[in-house]
């Protein structure tokens, strides 16, 4: 099983939708949830909402659902998004990040 870094990720995105991808304005990324019932266990950012859920499938999370949150955001506002969100969830949850969370900013 090949896992995916958060930089890598992004650098393909880049690849996938042009070089000026952050400089464009385009607002088609999205900030995300997985919840196990009624836990959060990952928080992120997606240009293709069912890819990325296939893509923590076959890396093995177990989530009952994906949840979007807010609306579509360009590449820069969903990455600030996701570091607010997280920070907001360690504020609540013991200084700790949601189950499959593994920095701080994602």
């Amino acid at each position: 099983m090949i896992k995916v870094t958060h930089i890598s990720l992004i650098f393909s995105m880049l690849l996938s939708q042009g070089q000026n991808c952050l400089a464009s304005g385009a607002r088609d990324f999205y900030n995300y949830e997985l919840k196990d019932g009624y836990t959060v266990v990952y928080r992120g950012q997606t240009n293709d909402l069912y890819r990325r859920k296939g893509e923590h499938l076959r890396d093995g999370k177990e989530f009952t659902h994906m949840k979007k949150i807010g609306n579509a955001k360009t590449l820069e506002g969903a990455l600030k998004a996701e570091k607010e969100s997280l920070k907001t969830y360690r504020k609540s949850h013991g200084g700790q990040n949601p189950k499959y969370n593994k920095t701080d900013h994602g």
